[in-house]
Parts: C-alpha cells; sequence; structure tokens
C-alpha cells in the first residue's frame, strides 16, 4: 500500500508541476480564481455518520485538454463536524483538515461538466483523495457542485456552491 501511495503522491505532484509551468507560461489571471463553500455529508467506518462544511478556493487554467476539457487546482479546508459512535457513547470524533487537489471537468452540456479530481489530505486524515461528481454552471459566475469525495477513512457526499471572480 505504501508503493502505491507513493506513486500517486509522485504523479499528483508531477501534475502539480505541469500545473505552475502553465500558469507562468499564461500568466495569472484574478477572473479565473474563484471561491466557494458547502455541506458534506460524511461517514467513518466504526464511528456512524456526521455532517460538516468545507471551504473551497481555486484556480482554473484558461489552457483546454483536448479544447474543452478544463484544470483547475484547488486548495480547501474540510471539518466533518462529529461523529457519533455506533456503540452509544458519548465520546465523539470529528476529522479536519486542509487538502489540495487537481480537479478536472468535462463539459456534458452547455451548463454541466462531470468533475474529476485526485489530491492529498493534509489534516487528521492525511492521505489521497478521489473523486467525482457533477457542476451545473448556473451562469459564468456561479456554479454548484455534487460530489462524492474518498480520502483514507474518511467518505463524503458534498454539496458545494462556487464563485468566480
Amino acid at each position: 500500500m505504501k508503493k502505491v501511495t507513493g506513486l500517486l503522491v509522485s504523479m499528483l505532484l508531477a501534475m502539480l508541476l505541469h500545473v505552475e509551468v502553465q500558469a507562468e507560461a499564461q500568466g495569472v489571471d484574478a477572473k479565473q480564481f474563484f471561491i466557494g463553500g458547502g455541506i458534506g455529508f460524511n461517514s467513518l467506518p466504526g464511528a456512524g455518520s456526521a455532517t460538516g462544511i468545507q471551504l473551497i478556493g481555486g484556480y482554473e487554467f484558461k489552457t483546454k485538454l483536448n479544447d474543452d476539457i478544463t484544470s483547475a487546482l484547488e486548495i480547501g479546508y474540510m471539518d466533518t463536524g462529529n461523529f457519533e459512535h455506533i456503540n452509544n457513547t458519548t465520546k465523539s470524533d470529528d476529522v479536519s483538515g486542509l487538502w489540495v487537489a487537481m480537479l478536472e471537468s468535462v463539459p456534458l452540456s452547455r451548463k454541466t461538466d462531470m468533475l474529476v479530481r485526485l489530491g492529498y489530505d493534509f489534516g487528521d486524515d492525511d492521505g489521497l483523495l478521489l473523486g467525482t461528481g457533477l457542476q451545473y454552471k448556473f451562469n459564468t459566475k456561479i456554479a454548484m457542485r455534487m460530489e462524492y469525495v474518498a480520502r483514507q477513512n474518511v467518505n463524503s457526499l458534498q454539496a458545494n456552491v462556487l464563485f468566480k471572480f
């Protein structure tokens, strides 16, 4: 498992280096930044479920893969809320922390995109994170996402709203 994790982290670092080179080549545009947040319905084996929050900030690159796939680099904070232990004790757990991820957005229609993410969580649940979902763009400045994100231990169904500058 450690070899697989090391390989995936190496791939993530290579993607981030590629992103940095892209940013330098095309210049940084303030209109490509976005922020957002939402709620997450989280599950943790042996501890039940909890409802928490996440905050997101990111940069969407102008260069598109195959002339339609958009890449973005995101940084965020996630707090799962308190998990109630299944054995009915009064003790509760909460998982939180910072994460970074590359997000690829594939258009399905003019307003709907399929999302795929690969990243790393630096918080209580440190390790790789993988996700997939859908995004609906209300207009050029506001979008809503529904995603399923799997971390080392915590799995989340997330609903987020994004605002582009």
